[in-house]
C-alpha cells in the first residue's frame, strides 16, 4: 500500500516546477505596498534548481475576517453543502451533438443556474456587475478603484459530461439528487466535483467578501464561467475571453485561475501542491483506405481492413519514447520531490542527484501509465470502420488515431514518424500514399528538416493490383500551450498563498506546479494573460469518481477551496505587480 502511495505521488509531482527564489526562514510575510517577493531567471541551469521555496503570504494586513475563521466549523460547512446542493441538482449536461440554443431543448437546464446563483449569493450580485455572453455564458465583475491595476480572473464551468443510462444502477444515489452524506461527509452528483465544486467555492468567497463593508477592493475580480468545457469550451470560454479581451486587451489580466493540476498530495509531512502551468498539445491523425472491392468467393489475398490492421500493428509496435528534457518542467519537478521526499523512491532520487535523466525517465515509464504519459507522447488507436456487407470485400476502411504530444514532439515530427512508418505497408502493396496535403505543420516541418515530400508515392510492382489510395490527414489539432512562468512577482503571490492556506495541514508545503495530459477552458483565455495556472485546491480523495458514476466531493475539503480562493483574492488585491 505504502508503495502505491509513493506511486501515486509521483504520479503528480513528475511534471511539477517550483519557484527558485531562496528563503531562509518560514515566517509568514506580508505584501507591502512595493515589495516584489523575489527576482527570477527562467534561464537558469537545472544544475543549480534546489527547489527553494516562496515565502506564505498573509493577508491580514487587509483588516477582513480571516478565512480560518469564516471557513471552519460545522455551520460554515452545513452552509457551503446547502450551497452546493442546488448547483448540483441542475442537470446542465453537455452532449457532443447539441444543436442551436432556441432549437435544441437539452439547453433549458442552463437557463436555471443564474437563477439559482442569485438566490445563493444576494451580496455578490449586489456588488458585482453581472454579464450574460452567448446566452449562457456568466461573468461577474467586481471593479477595484485602481484603473491601473490589472485585474485577476477566476474560471469555471458550469456544465458536466452526460450520466449513461446503462450506469443509473449503480450510483449510489441518483445522479442529480445532490445528496449529502453526513456520516461520510461526501455530497454526490453528477458536476459535484468537475466543476461546480468550483463555482460555489470562488463565490462563497466572493460573497465572504462583498459581505464586509471593509472590503474596498484595489484591484478588479472577474469570475467567468464558461458552459461548454466537456465539448471543448469554444461557445462558453471562447465567446467569454474574446469579451474580456475587447475590454482588458491582449495580456490585459494579471493572473488566471482555472481547474485542473493535480490539487494537494500529501507525502510523510510534506503536502505539495500542484498547478499545472502548461497542457500537452493534441493531435487527431485519419488514415482513409481505398482499394478495389469485389465479392468475397475470390477475396484478394488482404481486404482493406486486413491492410489497414497492418497499419495498426505497426504503430502499436513503434511508441514514442519517454524523455525528461534537461532543465525542464519534469526535470526540476523531480529535484523538489528529491529534496522535500528523499525516502520516497531511493532509486529515483538518486537519480535525479547524479542527472541521469535518461535512466529516472525509464523508472517513471515504468511506474505506472500516469507517469509515462507526463514524459512521453501518447498514441491510442481508438476509431475504425469498415465493411457494408459480409460478403462483400470492403473498399473503404478509416481509422483514427489520437495523440497527446509531449513538449519533445510537435505535430510536424508526428505526422513525418506516421509517414515514415507506413512505407513498408504502402510499398508491399503498391499503395498511392497522400500524405497531409496543404498542412502547414507537415509542410515546415519537412522544410525544416530538408526531407522531400516525393518518398510519398513510392513503390513497386505487386500482384495482385489492389488500386488502392492511402490517405493521411489531420482534422484536429491543438499546439502545446505556453509555460506560464514559475518565478517573479504572479508566481510568489499565488505560490505564497498556498503555502499560507495550507499551512495547518503540514509542515512543509511545496508548490509545486505541472502539466496536464488533458485541456481545460484554460486554452481559450491564452491571449489573456501569462500567467495561467490550473488548479483545483483539494486532494484526489476530495475529487472522487470524475467523468464516471458515484461522482462525490469531500465537503469538509471542499471548504477549503473557499479558504484558498478567498485568500487569493486578497493577496492579489495588496500586491504590486
Amino acid at each position: 500500500m505504502r508503495y502505491c502511495i509513493l506511486i501515486h505521488l509521483v504520479r503528480t509531482v513528475v511534471v511539477s516546477t517550483v519557484s527558485a527564489f531562496a528563503f531562509t526562514d518560514e515566517e509568514q510575510n506580508f505584501l507591502g505596498s512595493n515589495k516584489v517577493l523575489g527576482t527570477g531567471n527562467l534561464n537558469y541551469d537545472a544544475s543549480r534548481f534546489r527547489c527553494d521555496l516562496s515565502r506564505p503570504i498573509d493577508p491580514s494586513k487587509d483588516g477582513l475576517v480571516s478565512s480560518e475563521e469564516l471557513f471552519t466549523g460545522a455551520e460554515a460547512l452545513e452552509t457551503m453543502v446547502q450551497r452546493h446542493q442546488p448547483l448540483v441538482r441542475i442537470p446542465s449536461v453537455c452532449y457532443d451533438d447539441l444543436g442551436d440554443f432556441d432549437d435544441d431543448e437539452r439547453w433549458k437546464p442552463f437557463y436555471d443556474i443564474p437563477v439559482v446563483l442569485e438566490e445563493t449569493y444576494p451580496n455578490v450580485h449586489k456588488y458585482a456587475t453581472v454579464e450574460t455572453i452567448n446566452r449562457f455564458g456568466l461573468v461577474y465583475t467586481v471593479w477595484g478603484s485602481d484603473e491601473d491595476a490589472p485585474p485577476i480572473l477566476l474560471t469555471a464551468h458550469q456544465d458536466v459530461v452526460p450520466v449513461e443510462e446503462k450506469t443509473l444502477d449503480r450510483w449510489e444515489h441518483p445522479p442529480f439528487d445532490a445528496y449529502y452524506n453526513e456520516t461520510d461527509g461526501y455530497l454526490w452528483g453528477r458536476g459535484a466535483s468537475d466543476d461546480k465544486s468550483a463555482i460555489t467555492a470562488i463565490m462563497s468567497a466572493m460573497e465572504a467578501l462583498s459581505s464586509q463593508e471593509e472590503y474596498q477592493p484595489r484591484r478588479t475580480v472577474i469570475l467567468a464561467f464558461g458552459f461548454d468545457e466537456e465539448c471543448s469550451g469554444y461557445r462558453g470560454a471562447g465567446e467569454i475571453s474574446k469579451h474580456l479581451e475587447e475590454r482588458y486587451g491582449q495580456d490585459g489580466i494579471a493572473v488566471i485561475v482555472d481547474e485542473g493540476g493535480a490539487g494537494l498530495q500529501s507525502l510523510g509531512d510534506t503536502l505539495y501542491a500542484l498547478p499545472a502551468v502548461y497542457e500537452k498539445g493534441y493531435l487527431d491523425v485519419w488514415f482513409d483506405l481505398d482499394i478495389i472491392g469485389g465479392h468475397s468467393s475470390t477475396p484478394t489475398p488482404h481486404t482493406s481492413i486486413g491492410i489497414m490492421s497492418e497499419i495498426v500493428t505497426i504503430l502499436e509496435s513503434n511508441p514514442f519514447q519517454p524523455e525528461i528534457i534537461r532543465n525542464g518542467p519534469v526535470h526540476q519537478s523531480l529535484v523538489c520531490l528529491a529534496r522535500y521526499s528523499p525516502d520516497a523512491m531511493p532509486e529515483l532520487t538518486k537519480l535525479i542527484r547524479h542527472g541521469d535523466l535518461k535512466a529516472a525517465a525509464h523508472v517513471l515509464s515504468q511506474a505506472s501509465r500516469e507517469t509515462q504519459y507526463f514524459i512521453q507522447t501518447s498514441q491510442a488507436v481508438n476509431w475504425i470502420a469498415g465493411g457494408q456487407k459480409i460478403n462483400a470485400l470492403p473498399e473503404f476502411v478509416t481509422l483514427g488515431v489520437n495523440h497527446r504530444y509531449a513538449p519533445q514532439d510537435s505535430i510536424g515530427s508526428i505526422q513525418d514518424r506516421i509517414v515514415s512508418l507506413v512505407q513498408d505497408v504502402v510499398s508491399k502493396y503498391n499503395l498511392r500514399l497522400q500524405a497531409f496535403e496543404d498542412d502547414k505543420d507537415y509542410a515546415e516541418y519537412l522544410a525544416n528538416k530538408g526531407i522531400s515530400s516525393l518518398r510519398e508515392n513510392a513503390s513497386q510492382s505487386w500482384e495482385p493490383i489492389y488500386n488502392g489510395t492511402l490517405v493521411l490527414e489531420t482534422r484536429k489539432k491543438s499546439y502545446i500551450t505556453p509555460q506560464s512562468p514559475t518565478s517573479g512577482a504572479v508566481w510568489d503571490v499565488f505560490a505564497g498563498t498556498v503555502r499560507h492556506t495550507f499551512a495547518r495541514e503540514a509542515s512543509t508545503v511545496v508548490a509545486a506546479p505541472g502539466g496536464m495530459t488533458g485541456n481545460t477552458d484554460a486554452r481559450h483565455y491564452l491571449n489573456l494573460s501569462k500567467n495561467i495556472y490550473r488548479w483545483s485546491p483539494g486532494s484526489l480523495k476530495s475529487f472522487s469518481n470524475i467523468h464516471t458514476y458515484n461522482e462525490r466531493l469531500l465537503m469538509s475539503e471542499h471548504i477549503n477551496m473557499a479558504k484558498f480562493y478567498y485568500d487569493f483574492i486578497r493577496n492579489f488585491d495588496q500586491a504590486d505587480l
